[in-house]
């Protein structure tokens, strides 16, 4: 099992008793139980753990995946803390283990010359409070009405909702007249020129996944870039065609993955290639009528 991991702190100095995070970067096989080596609530003395993130996991393909977790930290002790090196696991065996890290923890000066002392107040006769006279049934009874009538509000307003059917006017857009509305108004945000490859890219795959969703019935928003093109490729009508859509989403992956930067005329080309296949799987005349079918079958469900 090949598995890499590296953290850097979100902060290297904080005050007394402040928060800070270590981030942590997980590289692994898919299905691989990997744990992270801590051992009570402390990462080393004087520096406490307030919680660690469950993570957030990115698919970079070959069957590998990162994991994205945070430590959240604290202490409250002034003074410089080496952080020793955490360990990944897999069963019993070690496999990956990070740097060791540094947290400088800066005092919080208090003068106490200028604090005031005050004496001890007095004591005070309770204030007047009706619910305090109120008997306990009569919150049962009260509490009992109250889930019977908002019991009885969410029955009907279920049959409400479940005898209409709701339409928004987007869905009435066919789908090959949204994709390219969708695509037409990318190209104008200029977000590649102004350094966004990453949001441009993904902002024209999510257009294309809707697109054949609806187009062709496929579920893509939910499939990985090499199902799609596997389910394309099954297609009479997109087979043609599945070369543009297999160039976009291999330049796509290494962007928002691979975090490369593609050239300029990288990024006109693939606009053009998601035009030309949005253009070219256009529903011919005849089979308008059974593409609105899907789509008032679809939002009925």
């Amino acid at each position: 099992h090949n598995i890499l991991i590296s953290a850097k702190m979100d902060s290297a100095a904080i005050w007394m008793g402040e928060q800070t995070a270590v981030k942590l970067e997980i590289v692994q096989e898919k299905g691989a139980e990997v744990q992270l080596a801590l051992h009570g609530d402390t990462l080393t003395k004087g520096v406490e753990i307030i919680s660690v993130t469950p993570g957030d996991t990115t698919d970079i393909k070959n069957e590998r995946i990162q994991i994205n977790r945070e430590i959240i930290i604290t202490s409250f002790d002034s003074g410089f803390y080496f952080i020793p090196p955490i360990k990944c696991t897999l069963g019993k065996d070690t496999f990956a283990t990070t740097e060791t890290l540094s947290l400088k923890v800066v005092p919080i000066d208090v003068d106490t010359t200028k604090m005031e002392i005050k004496d001890i107040k007095g004591v005070q006769s309770p204030r007047f409070v009706l619910w305090d006279f109120v008997p306990g049934y009569v919150w049962i009874i009260l509490l009992s009405l109250l889930l019977i009538g908002g019991g009885i509000y969410i029955y009907f307003r279920y049959r409400k909702r479940k005898n209409s059917v709701g339409i928004s006017p987007e869905s009435l857009i066919p789908p090959y007249d949204r994709a390219m509305q969708a695509l037409l108004r990318l190209k104008e945000e200029r977000l590649w020129q102004a350094g966004q490859e990453k949001l441009y890219y993904t902002r024209l795959t999510d257009i294309l996944r809707e697109y054949i969703d609806n187009r062709f019935t496929i579920n893509a928003m939910e499939m990985t870039s090499t199902q799609i093109l596997n389910a394309l490729k099954a297609d009479k009508d997109a087979k043609i065609v599945e070369q543009h859509m297999k160039q976009i989403l291999e330049v796509a992956d290494f962007v928002k993955f691979a975090k490369v930067r593609p050239l300029a005329d990288d990024n006109e080309a693939t606009m053009r290639y998601a035009l030309n296949f949005i253009e070219e799987t256009k529903p011919q005349p005849e089979e308008t009528k059974e593409t609105e079918s899907k789509e008032e079958v679809k939002n009925n469900r």
